[in-house]
């Protein structure tokens, strides 16, 4: 009997389709939707499951360009992952999830991000957590011990300063790896996203140059400040100024801040707690297409066999022979047969582990210690030297 259920690439006949079965799994406003598909959806990122001509399931893989270790790569973004009430529990996420990594591979992305609903559903898919979010909610008064008055804040028509954003997010990105290289489209559609919740830009300046921004948003229960950039010390000390002195005492504000932000210990309550917030999961597509990509320390010398387990890319199974010198690193995919260990191999390594390691979200002792990672004291230090463990930074949600 023929399977009448298939995986294919969307058609742009489909759109209806799956803007309705985004609108019953998400909880969206009907204006976000709207907009959504209307200037941010491209069928030709989409994958769907079809029983004959019917939707089951789909998912979109958007593609962007981060940052990584001297490197601007590709990667793809899974979002929208969503299967009809009726069509759950039949493998059908699953079986999707398999397809943009096909779909990544062939596009040559380095990474595949994710942001879940729920860690453990992607888990089992080798997407480890590899980009944390710090939360706090506060009331502005707290902010007095880190806020200094500096410069002058004004609210601006975020469209027409763009450059100004960019070069702001330029400066204040350049101390973070792996951040999305934004250009001014990008820019455009997360601005007119913004301008579905009202949201307010504010730029500081002195001396008639913007030194940094705050995106400003009304919830019910709090002002969001969904992102902040600064060109200096001097910048956000004076933007938490204006936070301080702006805010109504009542209303808490609720910060999203990078992982190492500082503020948490700064505040005058300072028992005040600080949310580490899993943000978004990664993990490699294609082992040896990722580490050929990326730049290593120049002075270091190394070759090792790695045996890599992906229970989920069979590509990636297998045990690599890996050289790297002058900035540069050469990977061989050695012959792994069914059944065997990987015997000879110098280090072993999960690939929720290696994709950690090579994002900089975990080191590799990190890794040895919790099991995720096997190896000598010398192969320990080697992959100190050529991953280490970085500051990450990714405010994009779609």
């Amino acid at each position: 009997m023929t399977d009448t259920v298939i995986c294919r690439r969307a058609e742009e006949a489909d759109t209806g389709q799956i803007k309705a079965l985004w609108s019953t799994c998400f909880d969206d406003t009907p204006a976000f939707v709207d907009w959504y598909f209307n200037r941010y959806y491209r069928h030709e990122n989409t994958l769907g499951i079809f029983e004959n001509k019917n939707l089951l399931a789909s998912a979109q893989v958007i593609p962007y360009a981060i940052q990584l270790r001297g490197r601007k790569l590709g990667c793809g973004y899974v979002v929208g992952v969503d299967t009809a009430p009726e069509a759950r529990n039949r493998g059908y996420a699953r079986r999707l999830l398999s397809a943009c990594l096909e779909l990544e591979r062939q596009k040559q992305h380095a990474v595949s991000l994710l942001m879940p609903f729920e860690g453990q559903f992607y888990y089992r898919y080798g997407y480890p957590f590899c980009y944390f979010h710090q939360q706090i909610k506060i009331y502005p008064k707290e902010l007095r011990c880190a806020a200094k008055p500096w410069g002058v804040v004004n609210e601006t028509d975020a469209f027409t300063v763009i450059d100004e954003l960019q070069r702001i997010y330029e400066q204040y990105t350049a101390a973070y790896d792996g951040f999305v290289v934004r250009s001014r489209e990008s820019w455009q559609l997360l601005l007119e996203d913004g301008a579905l919740d009202q949201t307010r830009c504010y730029l500081i300046e002195q001396d008639g140059r913007a030194e940094g921004y705050c995106f400003w948003t009304e919830l019910e229960d709090a002002i969001l400040i969904r992102e902040m950039a600064w060109c200096s010390e001097e910048a956000r000390t004076g933007l938490l100024y204006f936070l301080m002195e702006t805010a109504p005492e009542t209303r808490k504000l609720w910060l999203e801040l990078p992982a190492d932000d500082v503020l948490a210990g700064q505040l005058a309550v300072s028992k005040t707690a600080a949310v580490q917030y899993p943000f978004l999961m990664a993990r490699i597509v294609d082992v040896k297409a990722c580490l050929e990509a990326l730049c290593y320390p120049i002075e270091v010398k190394a070759s090792f066999r790695m045996q890599v387990s992906d229970a989920f890319a069979p590509w990636n199974h297998a045990v690599f022979e890996v050289t790297a010198a002058d900035g540069q690193a050469v990977v061989q995919k050695l012959e792994y047969a069914d059944g065997s260990s990987g015997e000879g191999a110098d280090i072993a390594i999960t690939i929720e582990g290696l994709s950690q390691l090579v994002m900089g979200a975990r080191s590799a002792q990190k890794l040895h210690r919790q099991k995720e990672l096997a190896c000598g004291p010398e192969y320990l230090a080697v992959l100190q030297q050529l991953w280490p463990e970085q500051s990450l930074y990714f405010n994009e949600y779609y």
